[in-house]
């Protein structure tokens, strides 16, 4: 509840700055997924690791100041704990592995020679598959496979359609926020009510078209999701 006064009061201490608001939420999102994998972290396996990304994350918030340098670090630091939710959630299946060996290699390719938009696009984009990866994962009783292809189908889609890095940006953290959306549920079913709350303020500010309003619909949704998955984990474990 700590963590959902701070969002509250920091977003909105930054009304009418909607940048400062993407980061807010963007921050706070990168905090509750490392919060995520550090609690589903039971045997301590990934301790280490965790603390590491945890540790990145504060230096490089800590030193961020424009809005491209905060969003590089928010953007990273999400694909980070995604890959760490990845190990956890496929329990060292050698293709897992494989596939996300490869997209991390993809990642650095494409940042070699990219501006920092450019760079945050590809941290944003490579947090879909892994998190299609361990829903797909987490759906043992393959109940909700036909829903997560379908959320596939559209990010592959929406890839092809884009031409700059804000609509691939969009794109990847739009499916990645439907993709959380089908995760929650099947993580907890009776937490369906308030991710369809969710998915409601997601689709009603959806109707800006401008880029900046978009992300922060799709961060802020993201963070939502994060927290409510969390704080029922941390209850129950």
């Amino acid at each position: 509840m700590q963590v959902w006064r701070e969002y509250l009061d920091q977003y909105a201490d930054h009304e009418g700055d909607v940048k400062r608001q993407i980061i807010v939420a963007a921050y706070h999102g990168a905090g509750i997924f490392g919060s995520l994998s550090r609690t589903l972290d039971r045997a301590g396996r990934y301790r280490t690791l965790i603390n590491e990304r945890i540790a990145g994350f504060e230096e490089g918030s800590s030193k961020a100041q424009d809005f491209e340098d905060c969003m590089l670090v928010a953007t990273f630091t999400l694909y980070n704990h995604f890959n760490t939710l990845g190990h956890q959630f496929t329990g060292g299946s050698q293709q897992a592995e494989e596939l996300m060996a490869e997209l991390d290699e993809q990642v650095k390719a494409r940042i070699e020679s990219s501006g920092q938009v450019e760079r945050s696009s590809a941290a944003v984009r490579a947090c879909f598959p892994l998190l299609s990866l361990i829903t797909l994962a987490a759906d043992q009783s393959q109940s909700v496979t036909p829903s997560i292809r379908k959320v596939e189908q559209r990010f592959a889609a929406g890839a092809a359609r884009a031409t700059t890095p804000w609509e691939h940006l969009l794109n990847g953290l739009y499916r990645t926020v439907e993709m959380m959306q089908i995760f929650v549920i099947l993580s907890d079913s009776e937490l369906k009510g308030e991710v369809q709350e969710i998915a409601s303020r997601f689709q009603e500010e959806d109707k800006a078209s401008d880029y900046y309003l978009k992300t922060r619909n799709g961060f802020c949704r993201l963070f939502e999701l994060g927290h409510l998955l969390t704080a029922r984990l941390d209850q129950t474990l």
